[in-house]
């Protein structure tokens, strides 16, 4: 059977000295429903001579050109280069609260390809000063790389910018930029700390599936590795990822 849906001739009843005001609304209407084109924007209020090849370079063009009147909200800023490490231009993409802005991944990416750039950095500010990345900064920047790489295009880096300092993602190997493997790292013994630490709160009260695995060597490996995938994997701390195995658990 195919599907057919009734077609119906709208009544309209006009009157004629509102019908200029009618006409004005319909095209306002039909501008906003039309699909377009995405417009880049190139700049030449700013000037920057020589290449960003450190995170010096990008934090002092972020300093230098966006900076300026951004203490009190964060924002969230993409830089993108050419083959030679030059910029080719800047998206200052959102404008959010004392502690947040929204980022769209798709529309960064998508101003990557119209720029034809070949590698991108991605910066937000911290208007507490504080320079430590948060859970949340590590999602976005994995999820950004990943989807960058799809296209081939290069995510550099990834800076935190405070009017005092900034935190490079590059500069301190972060996970979740270099894609390093957390075995046979000193990360994996904080970690795996970490998660002992975690797991001897648990009680038979407050998690009585996991209490019970944890009662057998074998049982703690297996816990052990499943709290380490789920860090790995979604990029959230042990203290987060105990109450939803125990929630995995208990559908088993």
């Amino acid at each position: 059977m195919t599907y057919k849906i009734p077609q119906y001739q709208p009544h309209f009843v006009y009157d004629k000295a509102s019908f200029d005001e009618l006409e004005q609304q319909l095209d306002e209407l039909n501008a906003e429903l039309n699909v377009r084109e995405i417009e880049v924007t190139f700049t030449g209020e700013r000037l920057f001579f020589g290449n960003v090849t450190t995170s010096r370079d990008a934090y002092q063009f972020i300093r230098d050109t966006i900076l300026k009147g951004i203490e009190v909200q964060e924002h969230f800023v993409a830089i993108y280069l050419n083959q030679a490490n030059k910029i080719i231009g800047y998206y200052h993409h959102s404008t959010g609260t004392i502690n947040s802005t929204p980022v769209d991944i798709e529309i960064v990416a998508a101003v990557a390809l119209k720029t034809l750039a070949k590698a991108v950095i991605i910066s937000h500010n911290h208007p507490s000063g504080n320079l430590k990345p948060s859970e949340a900064d590590r999602v976005l920047t994995k999820r950004m790389k990943d989807a960058l790489k799809l296209f081939d295009i290069a995510l550099l880096d990834h800076v935190i910018v405070t009017r005092e300092g900034f935190y490079s993602f590059a500069d301190e190997g972060d996970r979740s930029l270099s894609g390093t493997d957390i075995k046979n790292s000193s990360v994996e013994t904080k970690l795996r700390e970490e998660i002992l630490k975690q797991l001897k709160r648990v009680t038979e009260a407050n998690a009585p599936n996991l209490y019970e695995l944890l009662h057998s060597r074998e049982g703690y490996s297996k816990a052990e590795e499943m709290v380490i995938r789920k860090v790995i994997h979604d990029q959230m701390i042990p203290a987060a990822v105990i109450p939803l195995i125990e929630q995995e658990l208990e559908m088993i």
